[in-house]
């Protein structure tokens, strides 16, 4: 009797290898443009960086006379980098890992390295393509000059800081179990990084221990060397000290990734057994329940929505960890400077809680309503027991609650170790202030998910508007020099800057009387009433597309 055996599989060939490469490559980088949060996180948010920056600076210039926009574009391309070869690449790489796709890669007729040779390579045409969008728009609209003599040296930093930054991203990839854990670590420790790393803040007198730790690390190395390479001043623009940081990290992190990477998929849990059925079984009748009141429905809803938080741990970041960071980070990069009049932990103090109210009712609520459409559901929704109303009254408890939580830790760090004072009476406008600000963002976070149909534009638009409106309402600032008069007229058309407006009012360390600003207050009761009526006039949209 003759036996089958399986047909010997050849190792692919080079030529294989390398038409598979691009092909690969290629693949990576259309994925990234059907993502519109990374490539916000990529593109538009170092651009929309360098533009309000630059709007805010003017026509200043150095002592050497050259334009401090010259200066901007660097460090914000450093950001982009990371986002792309750092950031991307290891949220990607685990995601890919997590849902079996690098485990089914790799019975493809191509060797391991070749797949992630082409993830990497992705992120270095992303890279470049974040640079060139920044020096375009420097060079085209804020005189920044391109300094040709030092563009091989920009070169040779960018490649290597690419490097440095994708070795990385692979290794934090191999270091961590589920996709999740990916983002939100490699978007936690680069934010606050890039505070004290001369990303965003450049030339702050930092803490010795805060200067420490960014010297200790790449990031800082790898936007000094890149500021070398714009500065119109002499020399070659090669920082060998700060090239030499960046290799000591990109062998660590390929050692890392080459010693721990695995394809197999992490931390999922064993599928469950379907249960036994007799063969005759007899199923009983339906069974009814009665009907329950809205309000024993709504704290299941309540934790319901909690509970999606809890999973979602970049959500509970941006809303609660990240200004609390702020909140503690920029008095101590600037010490005794002044905002309208108000110590610097002071007015963050108002600035964070308009933001958390802001990012947990616009950005993080309208996503997991739109993620809960696009599953299907609001749909099923339909022949349950619960109506609609009472599962985004859930939600938008959850998101109250989450800001809530956010003001709790602000409170703490501020009262407990900044000096920042509240006066009691000023409570009840304080905590009425908040609730309106939420149910405000809420109600506008709910209107774009009633008119976008599609949920993949959903966090560009929401991340898009939001961030820059934080410039222009002067949530994120860092002293008394005063905004554009189009700025400030722009921003206060909108919600944000009324909303902060009232918060500084409610927060008012010697402020009098009950600390209610009644016409700001009225702008954000009117926003929420605009956006109520979005919704009711266009509904969710229980079959949106995703």
């Amino acid at each position: 009797m003759a036996v089958d055996t399986p047909a010997r599989v050849r190792p692919p060939s080079p030529a294989t290898r390398v038409r598979a490469l691009p092909v690969l490559t290629a693949h990576a980088v259309r994925a990234f443009t059907h993502n519109p949060p990374a490539a916000f996180f990529t593109l538009a948010f170092p651009l929309a960086f360098l533009i309000i920056v630059a709007s805010i600076v003017g026509d200043q210039t150095t002592d050497a006379g050259v334009p401090v926009a010259q200066f901007l574009v660097p460090p914000f391309a450093v950001f982009g980098v990371a986002q792309a070869s750092f950031t991307l690449l290891a949220t990607d790489t685990a995601v890919l890992r997590e849902n079996g796709v690098l485990l089914r890669q790799r019975a493809a007729p191509v060797p391991a390295r070749t797949v992630l040779a082409a993830r990497t390579a992705a992120s270095v045409i992303i890279s470049g393509a974040a640079v060139a969008l920044l020096v375009a728009v420097g060079v085209l609209a804020y005189d920044v000059e391109v300094v040709w003599r030092k563009v091989p040296a920009m070169l040779v930093t960018l490649l290597l800081g690419i490097a440095c930054c994708a070795s990385l991203g692979l290794a934090l990839a191999a270091l961590v179990r589920t996709a999740r854990a990916a983002q939100a670590l490699a978007q936690g420790l680069l934010i606050p990084l890039a505070f004290i790393s001369e990303v965003f803040i450049v030339g702050a007198d930092l803490p010795r221990p805060l200067s420490a730790i960014g010297s200790a690390l790449p990031l800082k190395h790898f936007a000094l060397a890149m500021a070398e390479t714009f500065d119109p001043a002499g020399g070659y623009g090669f920082r060998p000290g700060h090239l030499l940081v960046l290799t000591a990290w990109t062998v660590a992190g390929a050692f890392t990734a080459q010693r721990w990477f695995g394809w197999q998929p992490r931390g999922e849990a064993r599928p469950r057994s379907e249960p036994e059925v007799a063969p005759h079984t007899r199923l009983s009748a339906p069974v009814t329940y009665p009907r329950r009141s809205p309000a024993r429905l709504l704290p299941g809803q309540i934790r319901y929505a909690l509970t999606g938080l809890r999973r979602d741990p970049l959500a509970v970041f941006f809303a609660v960890v990240f200004p609390a960071l702020l909140l503690v980070l920029f008095p101590s990069v600037f010490g005794d400077a002044r905002v309208h009049g108000l110590s610097m932990a002071q007015y963050l103090f108002a600035g964070m809680l308009a933001y958390t109210a802001a990012v947990s009712g616009y950005v993080d609520l309208p996503e997991a309503v739109v993620a809960a459409r696009s599953s299907g559901v609001l749909q099923r929704l339909r022949g349950t027991p619960l109506p609609l109303r009472l599962y985004l009254a859930g939600r938008v408890s959850g998101a109250l609650l989450t800001t809530l939580l956010a003001a709790a830790v602000l409170a703490a760090a501020g009262i407990g170790f900044l000096g920042v004072r509240v006066p009691p009476a000023h409570l009840p406008a304080i905590l009425v202030t908040i609730v309106l600000g939420s149910f405000c963002f809420a109600a506008l976070g709910l209107a774009l998910v009633a008119l976008l149909r599609s949920a993949r534009t959903l966090v560009a638009i929401t991340l898009g508007t939001l961030l820059p409106l934080c410039f222009a309402s002067e949530i994120f600032v860092a002293g008394d020099r005063p905004l554009p008069d189009a700025l400030t007229t722009l921003a206060g058309v909108f919600p944000l800057r009324h909303l902060l407006q009232a918060l500084l009012a409610a927060t008012e360390p010697d402020g009098g009387g009950a600390g209610f600003a009644g016409a700001h207050l009225a702008v954000v009761a009117a926003w929420t009433l605009a956006g109520l009526l979005i919704i009711r006039g266009r509904g969710l949209g229980e079959r949106g597309r995703s």
